[in-house]
């Protein structure tokens, strides 16, 4: 059965050689056909059991050092592969991960989101951040500041320049070092929520940056 982990990271669908192995074993290969900053999913793999802890190596491009992590399989689809969760990884390795997913395809999450430039008052920041991009469940900005994941934050913001600001107490989900925060809205009003949703569905199809699909390539 296929538990429902929350995710805090980011994904990216690619085809990526990856190597594993359990326990002093001989490396096996893999290929990822999913990366985040907290794990993989994994297509044909052999002798992988749920909650076995395993070693990863992989380079998701070659600018990129090797990255190696120790991981724990979460779930086992049948025919299709395993997902397998980062329990130890270097957090400078974590960070190249996620500033290389943003490089490829910005942020993708469960609802389309459209471009939005506009200044992001924070109540926690020293500095104004700016946006990037939006959706009805939350928002990337860019900021230089550092604040924890899990930090709760008040940000106020216009849409597409207009009189009305949105007012929303938000978690920070995820920290891309040297780029921002992806953050999810926690408490919102319902006209603020309705005024995103609106904004994103006026965009043209050509804008709109597309949920991440959570199935495996085949």
């Amino acid at each position: 059965m296929v538990r429902n982990y929350v995710r805090k990271y980011p994904r990216l669908q690619v085809r990526l050689p990856v190597e594993y192995t359990a326990a002093g074993e001989d490396y096996l290969r893999a290929i990822a056909t999913n990366l985040g900053g907290g794990g993989l999913f994994l297509t044909e793999v052999v002798d992988l059991q749920p909650e076995k802890i395993i070693g990863v190596r992989f380079r998701p491009a070659r600018h990129i050092p090797i990255v190696r992590a120790k991981a724990s399989v979460r779930y086992l689809m049948d025919g299709l592969g395993a997902g397998v969760g980062f329990t130890e990884i270097n957090e400078e390795d974590r960070q190249r991960v996620l500033r290389w997913i943003h490089q490829k395809t910005g942020d993708r999450r469960q609802q389309k989101r459209a471009p939005l430039a506009t200044q992001v008052q924070c109540d926690e920041c020293m500095t104004l951040a700016f946006s990037r991009d939006i959706s009805p469940g939350g928002m990337f900005i860019e900021t230089t500041e550092t604040l924890p994941p899990g930090s709760l934050i008040t940000v106020r913001f216009n849409l597409n320049n207009k009189d009305k600001v949105v007012t929303a107490r938000a978690q920070v989900a995820y920290a891309v070092e040297k780029m921002g925060w992806g953050i999810l809205f926690q408490d919102i009003e319902p006209d603020d929520r309705d005024a995103i949703r609106e904004y994103v569905e006026s965009m043209p199809a050509r804008q709109l940056i597309e949920p991440w699909d959570p199935r495996p390539q085949q």
